[in-house]
């Protein structure tokens, strides 16, 4: 499958292949990401707290029920964004033929190389604060 961003360009294609074990993983390849389209994905709403899940939580996978939980988004909002983080090749999905069904997300190296990033973003929130951002 194709992913293009909001220019038609295409930066990522993603296989799909099932497992003797009824796992259907999505694997990804990556074309690589220019910097407009990077801070595009970034950007969009719910993308950075999702992603900060994955950088703080211990578990090696998080359930989609779980995020929806922890993040308060509808189902189709949060799907659509870890449709964006699977294709751009941040997260792995992998569903598992069981009835209910069952989908779980992986962080990937990516999403790992960028814990040093939320890191400073938090000493950067504990340095102003909220009383900063009265604006927003």
């Amino acid at each position: 499958m194709d992913t293009y961003d909001r220019n038609g360009h295409n930066y990522q294609f993603r296989s799909e292949s099932m497992s003797e074990s009824g796992v259907n993983r999505e694997a990804t390849q990556s074309e690589g990401v220019d910097e407009s389209m990077l801070f595009s994905l970034l950007g969009k709403a719910h993308t950075l707290a999702i992603l900060n899940e994955f950088v703080t939580k211990d578990e090696q996978s998080i359930r989609f029920g779980e995020l929806q939980d922890s993040l308060e988004l509808s189902p189709n909002t949060l799907s659509r964004r870890l449709d964006e983080l699977v294709g751009a090749g941040f997260l792995e999905r992998t569903q598992y033929d069981e009835i209910p069904p069952r989908v779980e997300y992986e962080a990937t190296e990516m999403v790992d190389d960028l814990a040093p990033v939320f890191e400073e973003l938090e000493t950067w929130m504990e340095r102003y604060g909220s009383d900063q951002l009265e604006c927003f």
